[in-house]
């Protein structure tokens, strides 16, 4: 959060500059106002399943109050939370777009390459149509 409120500061001058942020998925709502972050356990559990050491969960956290410093500002600014699994993979260009819950698969799952997390980003940026919002990814 504290990264996010310099951010911020240091756009004051410049009000048309948009901040884009790569965000995490733990910050993703798994039920209505509740994300992984939020939740100890689902956090732990999330983090095992996907091979992460436990201390990563405090940057979960710091990812998921960024964002709710983000949603407080006026500036203009876009956050990208990538599938709950991302991974290298195939560019395909055929992914679906959502907002604060994750995008599932027909098994699911919430999936994506890193290279069509890359084109939704790049195309983010070219044609703004999440601007002061949140963003995910999916298969």
């Amino acid at each position: 959060a504290t990264a996010a409120q310099a951010l911020l500061r240091a756009m004051e001058n410049h009000l048309r500059l948009r901040l884009i942020v790569v965000g995490g998925a733990g910050s993703l709502e798994v039920k209505p106002g509740l994300t992984r972050a939020d939740s100890p356990d689902d956090l732990r559990e999330s983090m095992k399943l996907l091979g992460l050491p436990e201390a990563y969960a405090e940057a979960v956290r710091g990812h998921r109050d960024a964002l709710n410093v983000l949603r407080l500002s006026n500036r203009l600014w876009t956050y990208f939370s990538p599938a709950e699994e991302i991974y290298p993979g195939e560019r395909t260009g055929r992914f679906r777009l959502g907002g604060d819950q994750p995008i599932l698969d027909e098994n699911g799952r919430s999936r994506i390459s890193i290279e069509d997390a890359a084109i939704a980003i790049v195309d983010e940026a070219e044609l703004p149509r999440h601007v002061q919002r949140r963003f995910t990814i999916g298969y």
